[in-house]
């Protein structure tokens, strides 16, 4: 089984979360004799014109993408607004979300509309993998290759199976809700996460207050 996969991050490779995860993906899915993958990059938007070719003519296809506050990438939506639908109903496609908010519950909005868009291309749909939890995958470098460990895994199953069954991935995208235990955990670490908060801020040169709303003001109160 040859498949495609375009990763959808607007981030550079190297400092993309989604590019890790379609890589650890593409390692477990390569286990299985006669796959293989290759992974694109939208961020080379030079490349868009082979990249449509490459739909065109793909019968299996993967889009990994993070989610940023229930919005899929504008990059992902300004490069499918460009494919032509398929003309016959052959051809696969499966999505790999993920996301920062740790609840598997926030990313449940942008699956059931990622459930229809292969339908607009005249393809069929074969699942969404989703995970939260992982805004700081690529910040962590000691527990990084832990933390993709579950998508290399995944990526055997769909190397033999095709698709990702409902099953198995509401239990890889656990928690779904957060028990009491953990939110009264979460709010004895208030403090602590401020602080990493902070620390994170000042590695990407953000300025000013973490608790500025600089649009309070156009919210009807």
């Amino acid at each position: 089984m040859e498949l495609l996969i375009f990763s959808c991050s607007p981030r550079s490779e190297s400092k993309s979360n989604t590019s890790s995860i379609a890589h650890a993906f593409k390692k477990g899915f390569e286990e299985t004799p006669g796959n293989k993958a290759e992974i694109y990059h939208l961020t080379k938007r030079n490349q868009w014109e082979n990249y449509k070719e490459l739909f065109k003519n793909s019968k299996e296809i993967i889009f990994a993408l993070p989610l940023f506050v229930e919005c899929i990438p504008g990059l992902m939506m300004e490069f499918m607004e460009t494919l032509d639908p398929k003309e016959k109903l052959d051809t696969n496609i499966a999505f790999i979300l993920q996301g920062g908010f740790p609840e598997a519950n926030q990313l449940r909005t942008c699956e059931k509309y990622l459930e229809k868009l292969p339908s607009y291309l005249n393809c069929n749909y074969k699942g969404t993998l989703l995970k939260g939890n992982m805004f700081s995958l690529n910040l962590i470098e000691k527990s990084k290759e832990k933390n993709l460990e579950p998508f290399v895994e995944m990526g055997r199953v769909y190397g033999k199976k095709h698709c990702f069954e409902k099953e198995e991935v509401s239990e890889f995208a656990a928690p779904e809700f957060f028990d009491k235990k953990s939110l009264t955990l979460m709010k004895l670490s208030s403090p602590v996460s401020k602080l990493a908060w902070r620390y994170m801020a000042k590695m990407y040169d953000v300025e000013g207050d973490l608790k500025e709303k600089p649009f309070d003001k156009f919210v009807n109160k």
